[in-house]
């Protein structure tokens, strides 16, 4: 028979590779495969727990009495649930940020992280979004640039960029000092420092624009309170636009206050009226204008004062052209 020539440790061996691939172990068909008893199945099972045992691994192995099957687990899982590979897939696919080549790959390779058994059911619900995938128009790959751009930044050295925005013919030459990149909006964005001059704030640049970049052997101190984070730079800048950072407060009588929180990281509450709530924020640049113009009638600036006047000029000027 052929349990008389398979050596125990090939068969420990399959079953051990099985299980960690995210395969069930069933007695009877494992005793089938290698035409061996089901007590010899459970005798390989044990070695597989006392080895785990003996190892002080956070892996075993146990029976799973609804499945009907040995099952492979550990504490720190090798592999992602259904849930969790859907979720980011969805998520990933939403944000349009890489182009099609680049999307494809990310997805067959995500799809791979899950347990074998689960991969082509995985496959089969992304096969749609994949085929009706709609890349940005700049159709760039990003992701090797996005890597070398981290490693500048780390490295702490200067850059020279050759960047060029979407109405330029040639790209023109930027000395810069990276501090980080974030994504808002379809795209990343490079957050940078000039060298020549001496800012509060940073600049921001779109990676796809970058049509290159060369490493100095500058180094430089990170100017943002000595360390520039990007979680803290993304609370307080909206839009992508850039600018100097402005405290301001605003009344806000709109139906749902939570979507001010979500929008305005850095926003509290610091009064509550009967007709709304009184807020604070803390932000970067211009783009908060165009969120406070767009709110209409349930936005009110309560200050500063220079802030509520720019605003009110814009709001006028925005008015005069529409009523023409």
């Amino acid at each position: 028979m052929r349990g008389d020539k398979e050596p125990q440790i090939h068969r420990i061996l399959s079953m051990y590779e099985r299980l960690t691939n995210g395969e069930t172990l069933i007695k009877k068909e494992e005793a089938t495969r290698f035409q061996i008893s089901e007590k010899s199945i459970q005798r390989d099972i044990d070695s597989i727990r006392d080895f785990l045992e003996l190892e002080k691994s956070n892996e075993y192995v146990y029976y799973d009495r609804w499945k009907k099957a040995y099952v492979f687990e550990t504490k720190t899982p090798g592999w992602l649930r259904n849930e969790e590979i859907f979720a980011i897939l969805k998520v990933l696919i939403e944000s349009r940020a890489f182009p099609k080549k680049e999307m494809d790959s990310l997805i067959d390779k995500l799809t791979q992280l899950a347990k074998k058994g689960d991969q082509t059911v995985i496959q089969k619900m992304m096969a749609n979004e994949k085929h009706l995938y709609v890349e940005l128009f700049h159709k760039k790959e990003l992701l090797d640039k996005l890597w070398q751009l981290s490693l500048a930044i780390q490295a702490k050295k200067a850059i020279v960029i050759h960047y060029k925005r979407e109405f330029d013919e040639q790209a023109s030459e930027r000395k810069v000092k990276p501090v980080g990149i974030i994504f808002s909006e379809y795209y990343f964005y490079l957050i940078a420092y000039p060298v020549v001059k001496d800012f509060d704030y940073p600049t921001i640049y779109r990676v796809d624009r970058i049509e290159r970049f060369e490493q100095t052997l500058i180094p430089f101190k990170v100017p943002y309170h000595e360390r520039f984070q990007e979680g803290e730079f993304r609370k307080r800048v909206q839009f992508m636009y850039s600018g100097d950072l402005i405290n301001f407060k605003f009344k806000f009588t709109g139906p749902s206050p939570q979507a001010v929180l979500d929008r305005l990281p850095t926003a509290r509450v610091v009064e509550k009226l009967d007709d709304g709530l009184v807020f604070e924020a803390e932000v970067f640049g211009k783009g908060i204008k165009m969120w406070l113009l767009s709110q209409g009638e349930f936005v009110e600036v309560l200050g500063p004062e220079s802030f509520r006047n720019e605003l009110a000029i814009i709001h006028k000027k925005i008015n005069q052209k529409y009523t023409k």
